[in-house]
């Protein structure tokens, strides 16, 4: 592996990507390069925790984003809901939202095929 190739490669469901744009500019730049750092570094990223539902969460200062690994597309995560860090612990019917917007996501790219 070249030190240029990323670890994992992000792709955004759609509500994420519509999340993504509805941040501030200030928040939008820091989960961006949060997750670019996770794309490069892959598990030695240290912003990242395992949470319920066989999810993560990205969590630079102030902002989360929630993921699943793609099992059967190995190197890919999946971005499933990001939104404005409000409490300490991660809401369940955000990793919920997460969950359902991943899972609608992948039914479509495997129906692309």
């Amino acid at each position: 592996m070249t030190h240029f190739e990323k670890v994992f490669i992000a792709e955004y469901t759609p509500e994420a990507k519509q999340q993504l744009f509805e941040l501030s500019k200030e928040n939008r730049i820091k989960i961006i390069a949060a997750i670019g750092a996770f794309e490069q570094l892959g598990t030695a990223y240290k912003n990242i925790n395992q949470l319920e539902y066989n999810l993560y969460e990205i969590k630079p200062k102030g902002v989360r984003a929630y993921f699943k690994y793609d099992t059967e597309r190995k190197r890919i995560i999946i971005i499933g809901f990001i939104t404005l860090k409000k409490t300490q612990e991660a809401p369940k019917r955000y990793m919920k939202q997460a969950v359902r917007n991943i899972d609608n996501y992948k039914r479509s790219i495997n129906n692309d095929k």
